[in-house]
């Protein structure tokens, strides 16, 4: 009987200390409102061909993330995964420019941005980016209003192209994939 009214003792204990009123803040990071992955659902050169086939489905989403320093004003950008080939022509990562403080229409650009693509520490390739991020800007297969993504890109591995994206933000539902 002692050993159970010792035990009956300590859960009491713990329900006790785990009760806690406390409420934490929630913090972001800087870029918050625009960042996160994005599913491309186009893909296409200057002369409106549809590329997105030529690009593995499990590289077909653009990453926008802040930086270590978590600047309100800049932001990695980067399509597919971090091992993404440098050599594909889709294939950008680099720090750009960021501007969200306008929530309904948020941009990035960069010009001549050193492209990390490949997960490299240095690279002589570069890209150059401008693209808009609209929150709410869509609605998805699965009901879902979401962030709409629209970019341009040039990669000086293949001079004279031009890439145009449009997607939305990730949301998790299987018929948005």
């Amino acid at each position: 009987m002692k050993f159970i009214k010792n035990i009956m003792w300590a859960v009491l204990a713990l329900l006790a200390v785990s009760c806690s009123n406390e409420k934490y803040e929630i913090e972001y990071t800087a870029i918050a409102p625009m960042g996160g992955q994005y599913r491309i659902i186009s893909l296409t050169d200057e002369t409106g061909a549809e590329l997105k086939s030529k690009v593995s489905s499990s590289d077909r989403y653009v990453f926008l993330s802040n930086t270590v320093l978590d600047e309100s004003d800049k932001c990695w950008v980067r399509i597919g995964r971090y091992s993404y080939a440098a050599s594909n022509f889709a294939s950008i990562n680099g720090k750009v420019s960021c501007n969200v403080t306008n929530r309904a229409n948020m941009t990035f650009s960069g010009s001549a941005v050193e492209n990390l693509a490949g997960n490299v520490a240095s690279s002589t390739s570069t890209f150059t980016v401008e693209g808009v991020v609209v929150e709410d800007g869509v609605k998805c297969p699965s009901g879902e209003v979401t962030e709409s993504i629209t970019l341009t890109f040039t990669n000086s591995k293949f001079p004279g192209k031009t890439y145009k994206v449009t997607g939305w933000k990730y949301t998790g539902w299987p018929e948005d994939l």
